[in-house]
């Protein structure tokens, strides 16, 4: 598992109490990493007004230097060492992605709000773990969704990192873990597979094959089935959402293998069709966050 030492954490100017805030700083102490914040800005220019490049640096300034102030005012109460960093800017996303890398992040923290921009462009580009923060507790109960059949290598990279950041998160915050899984529904399986292949499965088979190998999966990371694995037949968009409910989850651990251009069109993410549907906090995670043991 890849070590996270530095922790950047995304902060709307001028807005106080924010959970991206509150939970940063929990994550940075349990992790032991130090903490950066950055505050892109807005210009202060009329919409459809275009500025000469003078006009438009000093208009950058200004938002730069009140988003300062508030700034000082917040780090008052800061963990000694916390960096910051102020950008002017119309492109957000660029920004943050630009800042991620040049900072060397090794975990992103972002707060959703309804007025955020669409996150889709920032996930498929993540230069490293991403967490999306919708509620200002500290999380107690985290859980992992991992797939259940015979996933690729890049799949299973996913599983293994998804199952040791688990682990790991659990113990540094002193909570409790469960595992999530979508299986693939037998009823809709059989009849595309033919008559042999009906007549040699069963449903119940096929379920028993994939707890089987979802318990195999767990037990190399210590986890035993019982109390900690939950699935049900579905497709995971659904699936999913519905066991987080269920369980009362507060962090979800969603892999991501970060699709771009026409292969996210025809073959779609996962981590993009859940993250609509759970109102819990989001930490994705890449097939490049796991590193095998030495």
């Amino acid at each position: 598992m890849l070590p996270i030492k530095t922790v950047l954490v995304v902060l709307e100017a001028h807005r106080e109490g924010q959970s991206a805030w509150l939970q940063a700083q929990a994550w940075a102490q349990a992790l032991g990493a130090s903490l950066q914040v950055l505050v892109p800005v807005t210009p202060d220019v009329k919409d459809g007004l275009e500025l000469a490049p003078g006009l438009a640096a000093m208009a950058g300034e200004n938002a730069e230097a009140a988003a300062g102030h508030w700034l000082e005012g917040l780090l008052a109460r800061a963990p000694a060492g916390t960096g910051k960093t102020i950008v002017a800017t119309t492109h957000r996303v660029e920004t943050v992605l630009h800042e991620t890398r040049r900072l060397e992040a090794d975990l992103l923290i972002v707060g959703e709000r309804d007025d955020m921009p669409d996150l889709r462009p920032l996930m498929r580009e993540l230069p490293c773990p991403l967490l999306i923060i919708r509620r200002a507790a500290v999380s107690r109960r985290f859980a992992a969704a991992i797939g259940a059949g015979a996933e690729d290598a890049p799949h299973q990279l996913l599983n293994q990192a998804l199952l040791e950041r688990l682990v790991d998160l659990a113990q540094r915050f002193q909570g409790d873990v469960r595992v999530l899984s979508a299986l693939p529904n037998p009823v809709e399986l059989v009849p595309l597979m033919g008559d042999a292949y009906a007549a040699s499965y069963v449903a119940n088979d096929l379920e028993a094959s994939y707890r089987k190998n979802l318990g195999e999966q767990i037990a190399k990371f210590g986890l035993a089935a019982e109390g900690v694995l939950n699935v049900a037949p579905g497709r995971p968009d659904l699936v999913i959402p519905e066991l987080v409910k269920e369980g009362a989850v507060d962090c979800l651990l969603l892999g991501t293998v970060a699709r771009k251009g026409l292969s996210a069109f025809w073959l779609g993410n996962t981590a993009e069709d859940v993250l609509p549907r759970v109102d819990c906090d989001v930490l994705l995670l890449r097939p490049q966050d796991y590193e095998t043991p030495a």
